[in-house]
């Protein structure tokens, strides 16, 4: 099936993606489309703007350190989930005094740490040296400098540009998941409010140009356009090299496989 990529938004003009400023960025030639058929995230972030910090003795910009991006839906699960798990124990701890009742809050136990795995915990972290892709059990650095290009499919994809480690590989975060839907249905929103089709959020038509743009996207569009922007400005000001690293994330897993190995031997020694 094929696809088509579209152009990336910035103000009222638009740049062909897999370009920034109109040159081909991180190593990938203009016009690329990843292979799930997604767009790449260029130009300027449309999101809240990120004051570059001066590096202390030569002058140099620098990013604001550890910028944490993150969908707000996972975290409003968690704590959802959270509070009714604690409200259930509570009431199995005063009115359950049997097996089955022990068995439940320790399937109840391991059930949430499956949902800190996978909604609290992910979320990419950018510092002044690079970014760090936090997913369920797998954590990944990645320094500025490999920071190749950053992707929009159904999630957003850092591509690795060589060097000595993982050249050319594409690493997805799980914090930071758009659905083509969800970004067709914000793109459907945004032109209804332009043609004044249906309501507008109170003081959109005051707001500047590349605000408009920022509201008509999925969060984690804008929020790829920012990482994109600010990997631009790491490279401009010569930021440096270095591996790749991949690990383990082991309080993840223990979270996981701890409580669920103790409900298998829950219910298999009743």
């Amino acid at each position: 099936m094929s696809t088509q990529q579209q152009p990336a938004r910035q103000g009222d003009e638009t740049t062909p993606a897999g370009t920034v400023g109109g040159m081909p960025a991180g190593g990938v030639p203009a016009g690329a489309v990843p292979a799930d058929g997604g767009t790449v995230a260029t130009g300027p972030a449309t999101g809240p703007a990120t004051g570059p910090a001066t590096a202390p003795g030569d002058g140099s910009p620098r990013q604001d350190t550890n910028k944490v991006f993150r969908l707000p839906g996972p975290v409003v699960l968690w704590w959802g989930w959270l509070v009714f798990v604690v409200a259930n124990l509570v009431d199995l701890a005063i009115q359950g005094h049997d097996k089955t009742s022990f068995q439940i809050a320790v399937g109840l136990v391991a059930v949430t740490g499956v949902v800190y795995a996978c909604a609290l915990r992910p979320r990419v972290i950018a510092d002044d040296d690079g970014l760090t892709l936090r997913n369920p059990v797998r954590d990944y650095r990645v320094p500025w400098g490999r920071v190749g290009e950053i992707y929009l499919g159904e999630s957003v994809q850092v591509r690795c540009s060589p060097g000595e480690t993982a050249g050319g590989k594409l690493l997805h975060s799980w914090a930071l998941y758009s659905p083509r839907r969800s970004r067709l249905k914000a793109e459907v929103r945004g032109r209804r409010w332009d043609r004044n089709l249906t309501s507008r959020p109170g003081g959109y038509g005051r707001l500047p140009s590349e605000a408009r743009e920022a509201m008509k996207q999925h969060p984690a569009e804008v929020m790829a356009r920012e990482i994109q922007s600010m990997a631009q400005k790491a490279r401009q000001r010569g930021a440096a090299d270095g591996p790749v690293v991949a690990s383990w994330a082991w309080s993840s897993l223990a979270a996981v496989l701890v409580p669920a190995l103790a409900l298998v031997l829950v219910i298999v020694l009743r």
